[in-house]
């Protein structure tokens, strides 16, 4: 039975960490929203009621009658059926930890083109994306890669 991944169609986003993943593993897996009627599929699925434990928003995956819902957790789950991450505990959190870090950053990331908010577009907020861009590559940056500015390249 194949893996379902739903994200929001054109909008590969988080979910595209996770294709890229279960890409890796060589596991069998649908990517639901480039099927037909996607957004609607996403929806109606979003609305299922029968759940044990839904998934509060995309993306997510869905394994038989697990569903998994957040990058980084499926992720995990993904690493450790397919043998992505180690096996040792510590280094299998490392990893994760990694992956949370990394999802800060893309948050923080896509914010320097949004920082008013998500629902405006780039082109109604560029001088706001200017001054938070500089402040992103000057000050916030260096501090996911322990960079320090006299390290960085002239």
């Amino acid at each position: 039975m194949p893996y379902e991944l739903y994200y929001w169609p054109g909008i590969q986003g988080r979910g595209e960490f996770v294709r890229l993943a279960l890409e890796e593993a060589g596991a069998n897996y649908i990517d639901m929203a480039r099927e037909p009627n996607a957004e609607a599929t996403l929806l109606a699925f979003l609305e299922r009621t029968d759940l044990t434990h839904p998934s509060l928003a995309p993306p997510f995956l869905k394994d038989g009658h697990v569903l998994v819902g957040q990058t980084a957790a499926i992720l995990l789950y993904l690493g450790d059926r397919h043998g992505l991450a180690p096996k040792d505990p510590a280094r299998r959190l490392w990893v994760h930890q990694i992956q949370l870090t990394i999802a800060d950053l893309v948050g923080e990331a896509h914010d320097t083109h949004h920082p008013l908010g998500g629902d405006l577009y780039y082109e109604e907020q560029k001088p706001e994306a200017a001054r938070r861009t500089k402040w992103f590559r000057e000050e916030r940056i260096q501090k996911y890669f322990l960079i320090t500015p006299e390290s960085q390249p002239a």
